[in-house]
C-alpha cells in the first residue's frame, strides 16, 4: 500500500515519496509491515543481501555498522529492523545527515553554524543516537537523536542535541518525575515559573524532556553552551504549534531551543562543492515532492 488511511494527507505525500524512492532508486520490492505491504518498507530478504540500501553514501552505512553496536553495548536502543528496512522512519534520516556530515567535521562545522546561528570554531564530536554515559541526569532514558560537541572561536565548550523529526509526531505520552521538576526549577534552565505543568502535556513532553536533558547536561558537566535544536521539514505545521507553546514557557527561548528546517540546511550543504553531490541526493530522498507529482 502507497498510503495508509488513518494518516494525514500532508505524511501521506512523504510516504509515496519514500515509495516512488524504493521502486526508482533503490529497485527494491516493497517490504510488509503488520502483514501488509507497505511501499516506504523493504523486504527482510532485500535488506539480507544488500543490508546497507537505505543509507545514502558510504560514510553513512560505514558509520551506521560501527554505531549501532556501541550504542547497543551502552544499553541504548535501536531497532535495526527499522533502521535499516523503513524508508519513511526519522531514525535512518538521521544517520543519513549526521553519519555523513561527521566525515566532513570543517564542512559540517560551516553548515551547522548556518542552520542552527551558532558560533562553531571547531567539532569535538558528532554521533547519532546519543546519550550521558550516566542516567544521573533524568533517571531515564531520555537520550538525543544526534549530538555535536564543540568550541568556539573565544574557547567557549558547547554542544547540541539534536531531535530529527521527519513525518512522526512527537511521542504522544505524558511522563513526570521529581527529576524533571527539578532541572525545570533550576533558574539556569530558563523555564519560567510553572513551565513544568504546561510542558508535561503530551504535545510537548518529548521536547521538554530533550530540553531538560540539555539543561542538566550543560550544568552540571560544566558546558558553556548547550542548546537542544529541532530539525523538522519546512511544512511540518504540528512541530510549529508544538514550539510555539514550549517558547512561551521560557524567558529566553534562544538560549536552550533551536529549530531549523532540513531544506535550510541542505542548502547550505550544496553551497560546499564537497557536499554538493551529498545535498542533492538528500534532497531527491527526503524533500523533493515534485518527483511524485
Amino acid at each position: 500500500m502507497l498510503k495508509v488511511g488513518s494518516e494525514s494527507a500532508w505524511r501521506a505525500k512523504y510516504r509515496l515519496l519514500q515509495s516512488w524512492y524504493r521502486q526508482m532508486v533503490i529497485k527494491a520490492p516493497a517490504g510488509k509491515f503488520r502483514g501488509r505491504y507497505r511501499g516506504n518498507h523493504l523486504s527482510p530478504e532485500w535488506v539480507a543481501r544488500y543490508p546497507n540500501a537505505n543509507f545514502l553514501t558510504r560514510e553513512v552505512s560505514d558509520y551506521v555498522d560501527s554505531r549501532v553496536p556501541e550504542v547497543l553495548a551502552q544499553g541504548g536502543v535501536i531497532e535495526e529492523n527499522r533502521l535499516r528496512a523503513n524508508l519513511l522512519s526519522s531514525q535512518p534520516l538521521c544517520f543519513n545527515l549526521f553519519g555523513h556530515l561527521r566525515a566532513y567535521p570543517e564542512h559540517a562545522t560551516t553548515v551547522l553554524n548556518a542552520t542552527f546561528d551558532l558560533q562553531i570554531e571547531t567539532i569535538k564530536a558528532i554521533e547519532v543516537e546519543w546519550a550521558p554515559d550516566t542516567a544521573s541526569h533524568l533517571g531515564d532514558k531520555t537520550a538525543f537523536d544526534a549530538y555535536v560537541e564543540y568550541t568556539t572561536a573565544g574557547g567557549k565548550s558547547g554542544f547540541i542535541g539534536v531531535e530529527t523529526k521527519y513525518t512522526e509526531p512527537f511521542t504522544l505520552q505524558e511522563y513526570d518525575r521529581p527529576s524533571y521538576r527539578r532541572v525545570a526549577d533550576d533558574p539556569s534552565s530558563g523555564f519560567k515559573p510553572g513551565a513544568a505543568d504546561v510542558l508535561k502535556g503530551k504535545s510537548t513532553n518529548q521536547l521538554w524532556r530533550n530540553a531538560l536533558l540539555a539543561a542538566s547536561i550543560r550544568k552540571e558537566e560544566g558546558f558553556d553552551l548547550g542548546h537542544v535544536a529541532v530539525l523538522a521539514c519546512r511544512d511540518d505545521r504540528g512541530l510549529a504549534t508544538a514550539v510555539k507553546s514550549f517558547e512561551s514557557q521560557m524567558d529566553e527561548p534562544l538560549s536552550l531551543l533551536r529549530v531549523a528546517n532540513y531544506e535550510d540546511l541542505i542548502d547550505e550543504a550544496d553551497k560546499i562543492p564537497a557536499l554538493a553531490d551529498w545535498a542533492s541526493a538528500f534532497n531527491r530522498r527526503y524533500l523533493d515532492l515534485s518527483q511524485i507529482t
